[in-house]
């Protein structure tokens, strides 16, 4: 008799994400997360997304990589003139979402500085597993960050080696 085999997928695994609740312009913010946190997020060209009806919106995207640990911070702002990235979480204003960190406890000490920044007024640790467009960020964040990052290195080392 044949056995089955259920294989789990966790599409998720090796990101966690922040929900910041603040009226702070990004810049003010990126800066504040900067100092408190001693990284030094900086701002790229606008993430655009289009929603279901095709309108298209562009949202403040920051980005920081530890370059021995290749772990990646992301500031997303979750409000444009014209909506919201993630319309289930209206209650958020940014996103500070974390890839490959080692472990959650890191996260943790992030949040707790940012809670401490004058005008943060909550910081929520976000289950991605649980939150309805988390898609949404993960792949568009991931075609983003190849279209402002990865490829304009690239451009660099090719003309440093030539």
């Amino acid at each position: 008799m044949a056995k089955k085999l259920n294989i789990e997928i966790d599409y998720f695994d090796g990101y966690q994400l922040l929900g910041i609740v603040s009226q702070l312009k990004d810049y003010t913010l990126a800066f504040h997360i900067n100092s408190a946190v001693n990284i030094d997020l900086k701002k790229y060209k606008d993430f655009n997304f289009a929603d279901k009806e095709g309108n298209l919106s562009s949202f403040s995207w920051y980005y920081y990589c530890f370059n021995l640990l290749m772990a990646k911070i992301y500031l997303i702002s979750n409000k444009s003139s014209s909506g919201r990235l993630i319309p289930s979480k209206k209650e958020i204003d940014y996103f500070l979402l974390f890839k490959e960190f080692p472990d959650d406890s890191f996260t943790a000490e992030i949040a707790q500085k940012i809670r401490k920044i004058p005008n943060v007024m909550a910081v929520f640790n976000l289950d991605l597993n649980a939150l309805k467009d988390a898609d949404i960020i993960i792949e568009n964040n991931e075609l983003h960050e190849i279209e402002e990052v990865l490829k304009p290195a690239k451009l660099k080392q090719r003309k440093f080696i030539k």
